[in-house]
């Protein structure tokens, strides 16, 4: 297996994939897709070339995009089905799959996180456009998973890998239940979910393992005391989010994301001020998270 020097210096190197080429922000993760426009009709090999750039660097962005609700729709259908908006949060007027992100309404996710870990099949991606940005702050950072999981010793790896956790909406606090705009149904009905996950994930592409925890969601690791499981949480989500494989992401009118979300977290900064930040994301339907004894 390379080293984590050697991996650095593959991730500085541009690389293609099929009709594809990126380029490396960051020796930890995140590559930029160059001179590809997003479009419905995006053809067979660029979504295959993308698909393959997502695998490596697990979260790609694009310079220099123009999407409205449909179309931002239309794209992510070609790397798979879109999810509902959300559980609790509006969609977009005409557009159930797409979620806007707008700071003047209250929206936020300024905490680590994967997205929607409490649900039994949680987002395989999300494809995120950047309409409206502060002159300055706003930025996304998202952490690496895989390389958090490869850092930890091989007693800890083999002592979480047959491990479970709880997942479940609460610790989200009153977030959601600000943004329900049902009268409180949406906010109630998924307030009472909770899902067990695998501590360690197997990635169902490239089969690699990660962490599969996150602050916002995780409530606690199955058969340990609670002062054991926040104790050995604590510790995870620390190793996480070490620097050294965290990528920052300075947004531009017209940028968009897309990340795995089987195998990264992300937060987005809230240091903007009264600025606004404006945003349509659409996530794409997962599979339920296998471990490393799951069938």
């Amino acid at each position: 297996m390379p080293t984590s020097h050697a991996l650095a210096r593959e991730r500085s190197i541009p690389i293609r994939f099929a009709d594809v080429h990126t380029r490396p922000v960051s020796p930890a993760l995140g590559a930029v897709v160059e001179d590809v426009e997003l479009a419905p009709d995006i053809d067979d090999a660029t979504v295959r070339g993308i698909r393959g750039a997502l695998l490596q660097h697990k979260v790609v962005w694009f310079r220099g995009q123009s999407l409205d609700g449909a179309s931002l729709t239309a794209v992510a259908a070609r790397f798979g089905i879109p999810t509902e908006a959300h559980p609790v949060e509006p969609s977009l007027e005409g557009h159930p799959e797409v979620l806007p992100l707008d700071s003047e309404e209250g929206a936020r996710a300024d905490v680590w996180h994967s997205d929607l870990t409490f649900q039994e099949c949680p987002p395989l991606g999300a494809i995120l456009h950047a309409l409206e940005i502060p002159p300055v702050g706003g930025d996304t950072i998202w952490a690496d998973m895989a390389d958090a999981y490869q850092s930890l010793s091989t007693p800890l790896r083999g002592f979480l890998d047959g491990l479970t956790a709880t997942h479940s909406p609460t610790k989200a606090g009153g977030y959601f239940a600000d943004r329900d705009r049902t009268g409180g149904e949406a906010a109630g009905r998924t307030a009472v979910t909770t899902t067990r996950h695998p501590v360690i994930r197997t990635h169902p592409e490239t089969g690699a393992r990660s962490l599969f925890v996150n602050p916002l969601f995780t409530d606690k690791i199955d058969g340990l005391r609670r002062h054991e499981s926040d104790t050995l949480l604590g510790l995870l989500f620390e190793t996480a989010v070490a620097p050294e494989r965290v990528v920052r992401w300075r947004w531009e009118a017209g940028d968009v994301a897309f990340w795995d979300n089987r195998c990264t977290m992300h937060y987005a900064l809230l240091d903007f001020g009264t600025e606004r930040r404006r945003m349509l994301r659409v996530a794409l339907e997962g599979e339920r998270p296998t471990g490393v004894s799951s069938p």
